[in-house]
């Protein structure tokens, strides 16, 4: 399962302790609290599972992890590669929030979160507004007191509906790869794989019926209710209703009976009663036969639909009556959207605000073809429902429109003066934007369109003037306005319906860019050796003593100094839990690029506070010149391999020169042949 960064510190500081370590110590080593290791103890077991191994923890010795050597290993390199939360993605970060705070009902301090995402606590105090209108939406309240921290505060009932509200939206956003690791570490492992077996023991057909997202979803309910049971949180009766008349009663039924069993206790009524309502309220997968459970015949429901394709006055009206797939889905999205509607049940959309931004015409249409939902009837669709009835007519335009054409990838350019910064946040947009279409996006800095650039370019997109670089170009705003979507969308078109630029593959220049390429490489590898320092250094003198070895002058030290110490200002680049500092900069003192590193004599590290547990540094600095993207490129393969590579690492913790030259000769050898078919 995905760990969390604080899962893997504490794993990673178990593996590397050949001693017991009591709850105290590792605390005190991270930088958190006892009770911060207790909770995450049993997530931890659960981690080391798949890995053969096993935490084990004695009353006044501690804990340790055992198992087989070989075992350890490729799980120390697991949790040293594995990507860790983007804590500059804001949705990303305050997901990962809403994991913490629904996981923990124990108050934390903003700086717990801080050190946990590194980032400033004034983000998180931003971040927990925001998700302050979250919880509110689950009638929960997010408590915030100076001294006392933050927690979620509210009924049983309402805690469960935000847990299911969180798993929903996961399930929901595209790409959430880890939403099976978010489920475990929302609650009890063990209890959630039985309440699996239990729903398949039953073999109940209506139960295979629902979708995917939707069993898991019923799954999730009803482990939540089954632990929360057994810590004696019961949903208040009057917060239920007595359903044991409706139809569909007695396969809730059977599942409390089974889950009684199973887990040996009583399930309440009440819950019985919600078990119903979510099943009967879950998407179905498509079926011959319609369920009916909105006490709507099926041939009423065909009516229904065939009146809302109307309703939208959509173009594609009468091609969308011959999309069989798009007619099924719809059905199947009725029956239950329906039934909901009927019992006041609410539903999320976590893509509503995307699905308005982005489809506004096609949001509309749905909203009138909802009407005809009320007239037909008398039940009234939330925009939620409207947002799901969106995305069922939004994709049959789709489909429709691409049969209608047939285009090739569009090769685009994103211009600014570095190719970074404005750039990125450009492509970014852009990419949200026409993400359904055939593109190919890639930066260039206004120094870097050379004739190879040009000739396998379509056109470029520039938030500043390039009328003299001959190309064709859409001059637009950094922010990307409306209009300046339109003007883009209008390029993509014409040159998707246009044969491929042939691109330019002149012998001779492919002969001058490898002989470059061979050049920057050897250089660095020729001017790579490490430094011995003293261990009681500081680390404004210990980035001096790195500027004064790459320079040749005091002036030009002086400014490398300073501009590797304003990068480090604006994002440190020490990582304790590694013991490495990497110090990297673009500096006008230096005129090629350099890679050197240094240590202390012994294996203690630097005894300097702001140095606590850096052991060794990696220093790569780059110029200003006309090469910058290769540069980067190169460099960034490098410190890559400080997370991809453990042997890497492990070379530079040692101080040993040979084999950190030994090591980066093997990646930025594999850097050039993959350089090699581009070029």
């Amino acid at each position: 399962m995905e760990l969390t960064p604080r899962i893997k510190q504490i794993i990673a500081y178990l593996l590397n302790t050949e001693q017991p370590a009591t709850d105290n110590e590792v605390a005190a080593a991270l930088g958190v609290s006892k009770r911060t290791i207790l909770r995450e103890t049993d997530y931890i077991t659960s981690a080391l599972k798949a890995y053969d191994l096993e935490l084990v923890r004695k009353k006044g010795e501690g804990s340790r992890i055992t198992g087989s050597t070989d075992r350890k290993k490729e799980l120390l390199e697991a949790i040293s590669s594995g990507n860790d939360y983007d804590s500059s993605d804001k949705t990303k970060r305050r997901n990962f929030l809403k994991l913490e705070l629904l996981r923990n009902r124990e108050p934390q301090k903003l700086y717990y979160f801080s050190a946990l995402l590194g980032v400033s606590e004034a983000t998180i105090s931003t971040d927990m507004e925001a998700i302050n209108a979250w919880a509110e939406e689950c009638h929960l309240k997010l408590v915030r007191k100076p001294g006392f921290g933050v927690v979620l505060t509210g009924s049983e009932k309402n805690y469960r509906i935000a847990l299911q509200r969180f798993v929903t939206e996961s399930i929901g956003n595209a790409g959430q790869a880890d939403l099976g690791d978010n489920i475990y570490r929302l609650m009890n492992e063990a209890i959630l794989s039985e309440v699996g077996n239990v729903l398949e023991d039953m073999d109940e057909p209506y139960l295979k019926m629902l979708t995917n997202d939707a069993y898991i979803g019923l799954m999730v309910h009803i482990a939540v209710a089954v632990e929360r049971i057994r810590q004696g949180r019961f949903v208040a009766e009057e917060d239920t209703y007595d359903a044991r008349y409706e139809k569909g009663y007695e396969i809730a039924r059977a599942i409390a009976d089974a889950l009684s069993k199973a887990f040996d206790l009583e399930i309440p009524e009440a819950e019985v009663n919600n078990i119903l309502l979510h099943i009967k309220g879950a998407k179905l997968n498509y079926s011959n036969r319609i369920i009916n459970e909105s006490g709507i015949e099926a041939e009423k429901l065909l009516g229904i639909v065939d009146a809302m394709i109307d309703a939208t006055g959509s173009p594609y009206a009468d091609e969308m009556k011959y999309e069989d797939d798009f007619i099924r889905g719809l059905l199947v999205h009725l029956e239950p959207a329906l039934y909901r509607m009927k019992n006041g049940m609410t539903i999320s959309n976590p893509l509503l605000s995307e699905i308005k931004a982005e489809y506004p015409d096609i949001y509309e249409q749905c909203t009138r073809a909802a009407s005809v939902i009320e007239e037909r009837t008398g039940l009234i669709p939330g925009e939620a429902e409207i947002g799901y009835l969106t995305m069922h007519f939004g994709a049959a335009t789709e489909r429709i429109e691409s049969r209608k054409k047939k285009k090739r990838q569009v090769n685009i350019g994103v211009i600014c003066a570095s190719g970074f910064g404005v750039a990125q946040l450009m492509m970014a947009k852009l990419k949200n934007h026409f993400g359904g279409s055939d593109i190919s996006l890639k930066a260039y800095g206004s120094d870097e369109i050379t004739e190879h650039v040009v000739s396998r370019t379509d056109f470029f997109v520039s938030s500043i003037n390039v009328e003299n670089l001959g190309v064709d170009c859409c001059l637009i705003s950094p922010l990307i306005t409306q209009r300046d979507l339109l003007q883009i969308g209008v390029k993509i078109d014409e040159y998707a319906n246009m044969p491929i630029k042939q691109e330019n593959n002149d012998f001779a220049r492919q002969l001058d860019e490898i002989n470059e390429i061979i050049t920057a490489v050897k250089g660095v590898i020729r001017r790579y050796h490490h430094l011995y320092v003293s261990d009681d250094v500081e680390l404004n003198d210990l980035v001096r003593i790195l500027a004064e070895d790459i320079t040749s002058s005091k002036q030009g030290a002086a400014v490398l100094a300073a501009d590797i110490i304003s990068r480090e200002n604006v994002m440190s680049q020490l990582f304790p839990e590694i013991g490495i500092a990497l110090f990297h900069c673009r500096s006008r003192a230096v005129r090629e690029c350099h890679i050197i590193s240094a240590g202390t004599p012994g294996a203690a590290g630097f005894k300097d506070e702001k140095l606590k547990k850096i052991r060794a540094v990696l220093c790569m600095t780059m110029p200003y010149d006309e090469n910058r993207k290769r540069n980067s490129e190169m460099l960034g393969r490098v410190s890559g391999s400080l997370i991809d590579d453990e042997s890497f690492l492990k070379s530079i913790q040692s101080g040993s020169e040979r084999l950190i030259r030994d090591k980066l000769q093997d990646i930025l050898k594999d850097y050039f042949n993959e350089l090699l078919y581009e070029v």
